[in-house]
Formats: C-alpha cells, sequence, structure tokens
C-alpha cells in the first residue's frame, strides 16, 4: 500500500505520459518520502493504533532512503547535490530518533508516560491544525488558480495512498494504515527540494499534495468519528 500500488501508479502516468517531468518528479517524491509523522496524531484520534503506526512510520522512513535511491536511478528523482549518506542522517534525526526516544522514555517511566499522552495527544492535534491552515493560507490560492497538472496529479496521489488500504479490516487497523499510507514526509520533500534542479516547477505538485493530503485525512477523520457516534 505505501510504496509498492503508489509506484505502480506512477509507472503509469509514465509510460502513459499523463503529466509534464516536473509534475511527474513532484509525484515521485511524495511517494518515496513515506512515514509522515503528523500520521500519528492522526491515528491517534481516529481511534487507530498508536503502536501500530509507529512502528509502520519507523519501517516507512527507513524504506524511504531506498526508493529515493532507486527513483534517482531510474531518473524520475533528477541527480540533487546530496550524499545518500547524509540522507540518511536527516531520516534519523527528524523521524527515527524521536519515535526510538519516546519508546524508550515509555518503557523506563511508564506511568508518567500515561499521564502526559492525554496532552500530548492533544497538542499533536492542533499542531497537524496549525500546518493545514498555514499551509492553506499561505499556498492555497496559488494551488487551485494555478495550473491544473500540479492538482490533477495531487489528487491522483490521495486516491493511489487512501482508496486500496480502505479494503482491510478490522476497523481500527484500517484506519491506521490508511493514515499511515496517506500522510507523507513532506519535511524531506521539501528538503530534497532545496538541492534538486528546477525545484521551482517541481513545487507546486508537492505544494497541492500537501493541501490534499491533510484534507482527505482529515476528511475521513470526520466519518469515522461520526460512525463511531453512531454506533
Amino acid at each position: 500500500y505505501n510504496l509498492l500500488l503508489p509506484g505502480l501508479g506512477l509507472l503509469a502516468v509514465v509510460t502513459l505520459q499523463l503529466f509534464a517531468a516536473p509534475v511527474i518528479t513532484g509525484m515521485a517524491l511524495c511517494i518515496a518520502c513515506a512515514g509522515g509523522t503528523s500520521a500519528g496524531a492522526l491515528v491517534l484520534a481516529a481511534r487507530g493504533s498508536g503502536a501500530a503506526a509507529a512502528l509502520l512510520i519507523v519501517a516507512s522512513v527507513a524504506l524511504s532512503l531506498f526508493v529515493v535511491a532507486g527513483f534517482s536511478a531510474l531518473n524520475l528523482i533528477p541527480p540533487g547535490e546530496f550524499s545518500y549518506a547524509a540522507l540518511a542522517l536527516y531520516l534519523a534525526a527528524i523521524s527515527l530518533l524521536p519515535l526510538l526516544g519516546g519508546f524508550a522514555f515509555q518503557r523506563q517511566f511508564p506511568r508518567l508516560a500515561e499521564r502526559l499522552r492525554p496532552p500530548l495527544e492533544k497538542l499533536g492535534s492542533a499542531l497537524v491544525i496549525l500546518l493545514v491552515v498555514v499551509l492553506a493560507v499561505r499556498h492555497g490560492q496559488a494551488i487551485l488558480t494555478g495550473p491544473a497538472e500540479p492538482m490533477l496529479a495531487a489528487a491522483l496521489l490521495v486516491l493511489l495512498f487512501a482508496l486500496p488500504p480502505l479494503l482491510e479490516q478490522p476497523a481500527s487497523w484500517r484506519r491506521t494504515l490508511v493514515l499511515v499510507t496517506l500522510v507523507r514526509n513532506l519535511s524531506l520533500v521539501l528538503s530534497l527540494l532545496v538541492v534538486l534542479p528546477d525545484a521551482t516547477a517541481i513545487l507546486p505538485t508537492v505544494l497541492a499534495f500537501g493541501l490534499f493530503m491533510y484534507i482527505a485525512a482529515f476528511s475521513l477523520l470526520g466519518l469515522w468519528r461520526r460512525a463511531d457516534r453512531r454506533a
């Protein structure tokens, strides 16, 4: 769900030449950079499995390094001025170390971790909402009034990430898998853009996907919460 099916979708897009090269590069970056840590807060709000989400995020972040390298070898991501060793260290710093540190803290101080969990969950949800608002305010008008290709590509990515895992059971696992698959590591995507050629042409696809990604995630969260209240 996280990489194979979206990768096959990207292959179809490239084969059919549906989008321009910068748009395809933006799609490749969003597919390669899995493991967005903000998915954790969304999973908890959706009554998914926090432990499963953390493990999936760690695995996705670890795989991202190899997927970026593979996409670069296939020229889906143009070669930039960065080393994969530096990329690995960056991934560990922004994603793996905080998650592993959280696991260690929970094992060492279980009671304190349990007391801190509710306020930290609320803080995480608030930060995600703030990120969506900032993204919409700063870039929403430019995305919606700009060229259609980036928006179409972003919408296609959201469908590729969100629809297949919706078939999974039970509900807790389905919600966890959908949100972890849908929410990508935009921090890594934007960091890679800094060192890639033609970044200005690639950026609209990334921004459109970031906005659509969070809109889809919060829409699903609202639907699931209403379903829980009816149950």
